[in-house]
């Protein structure tokens, strides 16, 4: 999503008392949850209370340092939240969240002379030996953000700040999955030499095995994917057996269970099953006008070993630092936006230690 702003006010002339403890910080997310105040005694509460009312107040009267440190208090409540959602970018491969100031790097191995040769009579031998390298990666930023009222908030409505809160979690844990999603796809894709790269118009039980097959020689592999194209997997796991020269086809009672409860397969021929989750993004339509498009590219399934490659993982990311807010007027709509931001970092490793698995009936990347 792209935010245009003018008039922004960010969070630098705050009240410096304020902290992820604080009782107004607690109040807030309290409030905006719809929980009763049981944390602190009435008058704590009652105090709380009156404070975030009272700078709801002077913010809908057009008060910027009311509206900074509002801005503060929501990014105090939403940090914690959010940092959950993006360690779900770990089902790539590694995850690592650094510290304002730090810099993503790449871990890379390298095998030198990797083709070792039998020594022969009076001559030398040579053996291979493992570089690791660390290259820099640049971030992006990623962000989330929602229209706030705060003459409501002054009345004690918090429902919009409940609302867009938990909106702000899942855009910017999509937008963070979008973003790695695109960068193994487009490495891989782009990558010469070695590579496991499956794409189909509708997914065969043959260009699937092979993949896999690849990739098991790196160790026990995970396929982290969209439920429509996990969900083929489901027709492959049954077996076929003869009586009276005739045969049968039949899937054991425990993945029938396992499929009524789930819609999905845990595992398929020794390589775990993984959805990644991926709702629809109401803002966009389909060609065909009949559905709404997803939030991340269907049709897409990485395949990746389950244990890191010579020590490092093929797909590593990172965020960087905590969330950053802002606050100004919508440029096309006039109306009064709440933004944050975060930096994320990705990249591959290697390459040829990942798979991806492509239904290009369902996605256009």
């Amino acid at each position: 999503m792209i935010y245009e702003m003018n008039n922004v006010v960010k969070t630098e002339n705050v009240n410096s008392n304020i902290k992820a403890k604080s009782p107004v910080v607690e109040v807030f997310a309290d409030l905006t949850a719809g929980r009763e105040l049981k944390k602190f005694d009435k008058a704590v509460n009652d105090k709380a209370v009156e404070y975030i009312t009272g700078l709801a107040s002077r913010a809908a009267n057009d008060d910027k340092t009311a509206m900074a440190e509002l801005n503060e208090i929501r990014r105090l409540v939403v940090e914690p939240r959010l940092g959950q959602e993006i360690k779900l970018l770990g089902l790539f491969g590694s995850y690592k969240a650094l510290p304002w100031g730090d810099t993503a790097y790449l871990e890379k191995v390298t095998i030198n002379d990797a083709t070792a040769k039998i020594q022969a009579e009076g001559t030398d031998v040579s053996f291979p030996f493992v570089r690791k390298t660390r290259e820099p990666i640049a971030p992006v930023t990623i962000s989330g953000g929602f229209a706030v009222n705060y003459r409501q908030m002054a009345l004690g409505d918090m429902t919009y700040e409940y609302e867009g809160m938990e909106q702000v979690k899942v855009q910017m844990r999509n937008n963070a999955a979008r973003y790695v999603i695109e960068t193994v796809y487009k490495a891989v894709e782009a990558a010469g030499g070695i590579k496991y790269f499956y794409e189909a118009a509708g997914l065969a039980k043959t260009g699937v095995d092979s993949l896999l097959t690849k990739i098991r020689r790196y160790g026990k592999p995970t396929v982290i994917g969209d439920y429509a194209v996990l969900a083929q997997f489901i027709s492959w796991v049954g077996y076929t057996s003869t009586l009276n020269a005739i045969n049968v086809s039949g899937i054991s009672e425990k993945i029938m269970n396992e499929i009524n409860e789930t819609g999905l397969v845990g595992s398929y021929n020794g390589a775990v099953l993984k959805e990644m989750p991926n709702g629809y993004d109401f803002a966009r339509v389909n060609e065909a006008g009949d559905n709404y498009e997803t939030l991340l590219p269907a049709g897409l399934a990485f395949v990746t070993p389950t244990a890191p490659v010579n020590g490092v993982s093929p797909i590593q990311t990172f965020s960087i630092g905590g969330l950053t807010s802002l606050q100004g007027n919508d440029v096309q709509s006039g109306e009064l936006l709440q933004r944050f931001d975060m930096s994320i970092a990705a990249a591959v490793a290697d390459t040829s230690a990942i798979g991806i698995i492509s239904d290009t009936n369902l996605h256009s990347l």
